[in-house]
């Protein structure tokens, strides 16, 4: 067969045609991708990439009512915040209570009320003293002297022949304090409850006293102005305080007696209030 020059040109360009289509269609298609993970290797280790994948659904809701003409109604998102409150909860710290220990010094005031021999001539009168001790706040013993003065009052039946009588009381006692109830008002307080009692030696002068037990009505001075008379004798009694700090308040009473050569018993019951002052811890 005879081929012209026309007819091989025609073929040669129909061929390229159709290979350049072909080759169009084939760029068209989605080239298949592999989802296996290539390892990749560095220094004799296997290195692979993580990929994490988020997907995040979104959904608009639309409702539609039934009603003629038709309206379009819109759902109303409510969006709930969660607020947390934490409740503070202040909590109050007491340092630790350092009760004192030791010496301590302390004034009382109060009254003195007659009793005894001395009851009959005399009415009560004012009194106040001061006191020095040692005891520790936890002790049960502890060891106290004090220093009292005192008047009484005039009784109307003998006031003409008497005076303005002096009397100074000097003590020297033990003290004993129970180790109950000491948190009755609160922890940073120590109530205490205690006893004392022991020797007393008593100056007086211009003092009338009952001579005759049997007769209550005879009556004379024991000793004349300005002369001094002193009498041993002894102290008992009770009382309760309060600690805080380095201060103690107390409230005591006591009978403080002494015994004349030539009259009955004669005893004086002070009543008072006081403060004592701890000068070391």
């Amino acid at each position: 067969m005879r081929i012209s020059g026309k007819s091989l040109a025609g073929a040669v360009a129909m061929l390229t045609l159709g290979a350049s289509v072909m080759l169009s269609q084939d760029s068209t298609r989605t080239r298949p991708t592999s989802t296996r993970r290539i390892p990749i290797t560095k220094e004799g280790g296997e290195v692979a990439r993580k990929v994490d994948t988020v997907t995040v659904y979104r959904t608009d809701t639309l409702r539609v009512n039934v009603n003629t003409p038709p309206t379009i109604v819109h759902d109303t998102v409510t969006q709930t915040r969660t607020v947390t409150r934490v409740d503070t909860v202040t909590t109050t710290y007491y340092p630790p209570v350092r009760l004192p220990n030791g010496l301590y010094f302390g004034m009382n005031g109060g009254v003195n009320a007659p009793n005894g021999a001395i009851y009959n001539p005399n009415g009560a009168g004012p009194t106040v003293g001061a006191q020095l001790g040692w005891q520790g706040a936890k002790n049960f013993l502890g060891i106290r002297t004090d220093l009292n003065w005192s008047t009484l009052g005039e009784d109307s039946r003998f006031s003409q022949p008497q005076g303005d009588p002096d009397i100074w009381n000097w003590s020297i006692d033990a003290k004993l304090q129970v180790p109950w109830l000491t948190h009755t008002f609160g922890a940073i307080h120590r109530f205490s409850l205690y006893g004392v009692g022991g020797y007393t030696h008593t100056w007086f002068k211009n003092l009338p006293m009952r001579v005759d037990a049997t007769d209550p009505n005879a009556v004379v001075f024991v000793q004349g102005v300005p002369d001094w008379t002193n009498q041993n004798g002894w102290n008992a009694g009770g009382g309760a305080s309060l600690m805080w700090g380095r201060s103690e308040l107390f409230f005591e009473t006591r009978v403080l007696a002494f015994k004349p050569e030539n009259a009955p018993q004669s005893r004086q019951m002070p009543f008072v209030l006081g403060m004592n002052w701890y000068g070391s811890r």
